[in-house]
């Protein structure tokens, strides 16, 4: 066996070692949550009562209410200040593009509890503290950078001679915007947003911090109830979100795929 073949192979079972360490928490909680017996293993039959317990409780219902309108309104607005931001760095040079294009990328670079420690101190001091605009801001500044690599990949990849042809036809720049440019980047669009809306959905640490008590998202709801609950109808909600998520992110690779998102 040569020292290629030895490589190779070491390579390979680094990457299923990995692989296993993260699917097995996933697998675990997808069974806990049909188990009849809770955290019991292993299972000793099937049921989908934790399901229908996690669906039918007031306090998720109303936390994935929550969630669902901060993460399409974080969303919107982090797509919005990404779009012109993307259309400067792909279409022009500039002084200091390479400076600009790290700042917007630096709550990638920082730790989110840290991120969000961050921004709650810097609204305390403002005199905001915890609430509905620190929340969406936090939301939106998290999730930015996503957006912004996405929609820079889309405009590398489109030919700017459609937009000149517009602009030389007598079509105005927000014309040529919303009528050439926009349509044909839907494609990345629509996976920027659907992933924003995710990594939105998902996120813990920035909610735990900023959150107002009247207006919690649902990861901190099952947070506190995992705090004081010990059945498996937190593991239900899991796995329902893993579900969605999986699903959405089927949804991009249909529109956009996988490998182009994350290459961006």
């Amino acid at each position: 066996m040569t020292r290629w073949d030895i490589s190779t192979i070491a390579l390979r079972l680094v990457t299923f070692s990995m692989m296993a360490f993260l699917i097995f928490p996933i697998a675990v909680t997808l069974i806990v949550a049909v188990n009849p017996r809770e955290f019991v293993l292993p299972p000793n039959g099937f049921t989908l009562d934790w399901f229908r317990a996690a669906w039918s409780s007031k306090t998720f219902l109303r936390g994935m209410g929550v969630s669902l309108v901060l993460g399409l309104a974080a969303a919107l607005i982090a797509n919005a200040l990404a779009l012109p931001a993307a259309i400067a760095l792909a279409r022009t040079n500039f002084p200091g593009k390479g400076a600009i294009n790290l700042i917007l990328m630096t709550p990638l670079l920082i730790p989110t509890t840290i991120l969000s420690l961050a921004l709650y101190i810097y609204f305390v001091r403002v005199g905001y503290g915890s609430g509905l605009v620190p929340l969406l801001v936090g939301h939106a500044i998290h999730i930015m950078p996503y957006a912004v690599r996405i929609l820079t990949a889309s405009l590398l990849n489109f030919d700017p001679s459609y937009e000149e042809a517009a602009r030389n036809v007598g079509a105005g720049r927000i014309r040529t915007l919303f009528s050439v440019t926009l349509p044909v980047i839907r494609t990345g669009l629509i996976s920027s947003l659907t992933l924003c809306f995710i990594l939105s959905w998902n996120d813990f640490p920035i909610s735990v911090f900023l959150a107002p008590p009247s207006w919690t998202p649902l990861p901190v709801e099952l947070y506190s109830y995992i705090k004081f609950q010990y059945d498996a109808v937190a593991a239900a909600l899991a796995s329902s979100l893993i579900l969605l998520s999986a699903v959405a992110m089927v949804v991009i690779d249909r529109l956009a795929g996988l490998r182009r998102v994350l290459r961006s």
